[in-house]
């Protein structure tokens, strides 16, 4: 193999162990957060309001470049990605937030390679995605949250709805009951909407928009079939409910199917040399000795 491009494959598996570890050590510092006492964590929740501070200024200091980025990206698929994440930014910070990461990256990268370039340039280069990352892993995780309510909110609007509230009233009964979560903030957004003027049909449609799930979609095209062709508002909710029940278990069915799959890597690399030296160790080692005993002999 050539050297450069171990060069740039061992400087990417760097990175890439590096990433992980972090993100598991943030992954666990954040559950350990949530078991603090309450003056302790309140504290860490202090220096965390700090940190975010701190990336506030700093997104700040960057928006000039960013500004004159940003038409040289595409604008609606990223406004639509950082609104199905739960809004963590806007389109202006998230351009600041990868340029400020791809300049720390080519910093640190010079001080601490400053004979190889060409590890520099790679460090630069996945900094620059690191964003993109981070956002989809966002995404996931929240719309993840959303599939698992939701069957539990479309029964709860389905039994409002049966005890004569309008959809919208039931929306607003539901939001106020429900439990903090993120589809609990998505019908809250809707209501909103309603209420400066919206339409009934033009909120749902913003809402499918902004989760960009099948799911919802699905939800969202239901329940906008059913108020125009005057059908029963609670029967539709009640198949919804059914249908997307269905789907999680589906879907629930899909991913231990692939378990074994996923498993056989990890198994194949670290598992089987292992059982290979445990199980293979001692004939190896008994062969040998006979082998020295019959020559010696």
């Amino acid at each position: 193999m050539d050297t450069s491009v171990f060069h740039y494959v061992y400087m990417a598996l760097i990175f890439g162990s590096v990433f992980l570890v972090v993100q598991q050590l943030v992954a666990q510092k954040e559950e350990l957060f949530l078991r603090l006492p309450e003056e302790e964590a309140a504290e860490v929740a202090k220096k965390k309001k700090q940190q975010r501070n701190l990336l506030k200024k700093a997104l700040r200091f960057m928006e000039p470049i960013s500004a004159k980025a940003l038409p040289y990206i595409k604008q609606e698929p990223l406004k639509r990605a950082l609104l199905s994440a739960g809004g963590v930014m806007t389109l202006l910070d998230f351009v600041s937030f990868k340029l400020l990461c791809v300049l720390s990256a080519l910093l640190f990268g010079s001080i601490i390679f400053s004979t190889k370039p060409n590890f520099i340039i790679v460090a630069g280069f996945l900094a620059f995605f690191y964003p993109d990352m981070w956002l989809k892993k966002k995404i996931t995780k929240r719309q993840n949250e959303i599939i698992k309510d939701l069957p539990n909110v479309i029964d709860l609007l389905h039994l409002c709805v049966n005890a004569g509230l309008d959809f919208m009233l039931a929306v607003s009964r539901v939001m106020k009951d429900f439990k903090p979560c993120p589809l609990r903030d998505e019908l809250s957004e809707m209501w909103r909407e309603s209420q400066i003027g919206r339409s009934r049909k033009q909120s749902l449609q913003n809402l499918s928009w902004r989760v960009n799930l099948p799911e919802t979609t699905s939800f969202v095209r239901t329940l906008i079939q059913a108020d125009k062709m005057g059908s029963p508002m609670g029967e539709a909710l009640e198949i919804q409910a059914e249908e997307l029940r269905v789907r999680r278990f589906q879907r629930g069915e899909a991913m231990a199917f692939k378990a074994p799959v996923k498993l056989l890597f990890p198994l194949m690399v670290f598992i089987l040399p292992v059982v290979m030296v445990i199980v293979g160790g001692p004939v190896l080692l008994q062969f040998l000795r006979g082998s020295g005993g019959g020559m010696g002999l």
